[in-house]
């Protein structure tokens, strides 16, 4: 055989089966992990496969066009790096993983080398130095990717943390309900000013019965920003009504000096829709009558 970087390819390639199944006797992840011994039957084919891929995608690199592995390079971060990300595998796991697959892979090249006879220095000298060099950016480029979906993923879970935190709940086809819950910050307070408006809208509510009972605590610019979505609302023929007013909400109001306008403000959200019996009591009436 001669001795060029395709031949050392060809050779890897030919024992990519062996050698996955030596990285498979090798790994021995927590329990729990992808790469513990106990892994599922799905997750073993899954982590067979990427591992051929791994092994196919780093020996590229010998080849003769540099473009190959570039384009293999960037398919396998974002395959992998995605799977780890949606199968929630820590990264220090994930690296040494391919830490193991680094050793077995180079282990191989090693038996070519000594198969060989007469390997000047120099050769194994350069096919090492590729070989490693390789891996490297292959790491890089997966922690790269990785950092990326794991953003992208927390950046969908708080889209979805935000939504829910703002539950416009209807309980008539024209009359809803937006219980508040919990700590409101600047930026909760912004979304739900952004948000509550819109969710009216596409709901067909004409009166929103704004609850704050559940709220544990509240300051200044929150309170600028709910009376401003009164306001928003107003503008867009959507009557506003607050309940749960704590005391120290309420005095923080009348200190600050805040206007409430003509909306109206109960202690209860049971109070609320007691007394504002207007708009509540019609859509009530219609709907017993259409019982009847």
């Amino acid at each position: 055989m001669s001795l060029t970087n395709q031949s050392v390819y060809e050779y890897v390639m030919e024992q990519a089966p062996s050698i996955t199944k030596t990285w498979f006797s090798i790994k021995d992840g927590e329990a729990g992990s992808i790469y513990s011994k106990n892994t599922s039957s799905s997750v073993a084919e899954l982590l067979t496969k990427q591992h051929t891929y791994t092994i196919q995608t780093v020996m590229s690199a010998f080849l003769e066009d540099e473009s190959i592995f570039a384009e293999n390079l960037e398919l396998w971060a974002n395959k992998v790096a995605k799977s780890r990300v949606e199968l929630g595998t820590p990264v220090h796991e994930v690296l040494q993983a391919l830490s193991i697959t680094r050793q077995v892979i180079w282990d191989s090249i090693e038996q070519f080398i000594l198969e060989q006879k007469n390997i000047p220095t120099e050769l194994i000298l350069q096919w090492s130095s590729k070989f490693h060099f390789t891996f490297d950016r292959l790491t890089n480029q997966f922690t790269t990717m990785y950092h990326a979906f794991t953003k992208q993923k927390l950046h969908s879970q708080q889209e979805l943390i935000q939504q829910l935190s703002v539950p416009v709940i209807p309980i008539t086809e024209s009359i809803g309900v937006l219980p508040l819950v919990g700590d409101i910050d600047s930026l909760r307070a912004k979304f739900i000013l952004e948000v509550v408006p819109v969710k009216c809208k596409e709901e067909g509510i004409n009166h929103l019965f704004i609850d704050l009972s559940g709220i544990s605590s509240i300051d200044t610019k929150v309170v600028h920003e709910l009376m401003k979505l009164t306001k928003i609302l107003s503008f867009i023929g959507i009557e506003a009504t607050i309940s749960g007013l704590s005391p120290d909400t309420a005095q923080l109001i009348t200190t600050l000096g805040i206007s409430l306008g003509n909306v109206p403000t109960y202690s209860t959200l049971k109070q609320a829709l007691s007394f504002e019996q207007t708009p509540v009591q019609k859509a009530l009436n219609v709907k017993v009558k259409s019982v009847d």
